[in-house]
């Protein structure tokens, strides 16, 4: 019984068996033409063009290595060329001459216009833009005093001095204005990244939504733009900095609107718009927002978020 059951998963008709044997032969031709490739001696002139681009290549490299090092050699200026300066009154040019390139010479006078000053030769090595070579090589050519041991505490010493000399009270100190909160159904992009805590992506998704609800009549339907779900920090601090206008909301027209027009409301949608403008050809325009509860796609909780943009006009 068991050998039978073996030669019947083995008996095949003519065609399997003619099928099977050009099958076999098919891949002992495709093994042997690939055996024979990897024995073949390879293309000569192959070769010397390979030999070619890579020695090509390689002249290359080098050429782009050696150029790179005589550059950098290049812009480091010797050491007896550089010259005694005050880093506060150097020109452009003066700190070009001194090994500095166009941007970090531009960074350092951006420095100094924006207040900043240098009191002592080791103030240099603030400067973010140069590197801590370019301060070494540079520090002995300053014309300014050491910083004196102890400098930060006697600076931190005179500062305490000099700010506790006035006693300030609660009478004295300036109020802080109180904020006022920014209408959001007709403020810009720009308002609202003003506000702290909104960034560009919250404020794209605050006016996108706008625009598709025709205005907010609630603080509550912030919870409903994409990029704030699931931030309840983010609402809270945005219901303390924001308020609505719903005189501005734009109201949706029932009687003349078309599907597309209804349909692109968030709170209709399209099967809803359908079913709206189906019901309003059969029994005539609405007249009041209890007259969409004759639509059976209409439940309580549409009703009572499409109310605020409903219009019959």
């Amino acid at each position: 019984m068991r050998r039978a059951r073996w030669m019947d998963a083995f008996s095949m008709h003519r065609a399997e068996r003619r099928g099977l044997f050009v099958l076999v032969m098919a891949i002992a031709a495709f093994g042997a033409w690939i055996a024979w490739q990897r024995g073949r001696p390879p293309d000569p002139a192959l070769v010397v063009a390979a030999e070619a681009q890579l020695a090509t290549w390689l002249a290359e490299q080098r050429s782009a290595d050696s150029l790179r090092a005589r550059s950098a050699t290049d812009t480091a200026p010797a050491a007896d060329s550089l010259f005694a300066f005050d880093p506060n009154t150097a020109t452009a040019d003066e700190w070009r001459r001194l090994g500095l390139s166009d941007r970090q010479a531009r960074g350092v006078l951006s420095y100094i216009a924006h207040g900043g000053q240098f009191e002592h030769r080791q103030d240099l090595a603030r400067l973010r833009s140069l590197h801590p070579d370019q301060v070494a090589r540079l520090l002995p050519f300053v014309q300014l005093p050491d910083r004196p041991e102890g400098g930060g505490a006697d600076r931190a010493e005179r500062r305490w001095t000099r700010d506790s000399t006035r006693t300030w009270t609660r009478t004295e100190r300036p109020a802080r204005p109180e904020r006022v909160p920014l209408e959001l159904n007709g403020c810009d992009s720009a308002a609202l990244v003003a506000l702290p805590g909104v960034g560009p992506s919250f404020a794209r998704g605050i006016l996108r939504y706008r625009d598709q609800l025709g205005g907010y009549h609630s603080l509550d339907q912030l919870a409903e733009v994409y990029v704030l779900k699931d931030k309840p920090e983010a609402l809270a601090r945005l219901r303390t900095l924001l308020r609505v206008d719903t005189a501005l909301v734009r109201r949706v027209p029932m009687n003349s609107g078309t599907v597309e027009e209804l349909a692109a409301h968030p709170y209709l949608r399209w099967k809803l718009a359908k079913a709206l403008v189906a019901y309003r050809r059969q029994h005539g325009p609405f007249r009041t927002v209890d007259d969409l509860r004759g639509c059976a796609l209409v439940d309580e909780g549409t009703l009572r978020t499409f109310a605020p943009y409903f219009s019959v006009k």
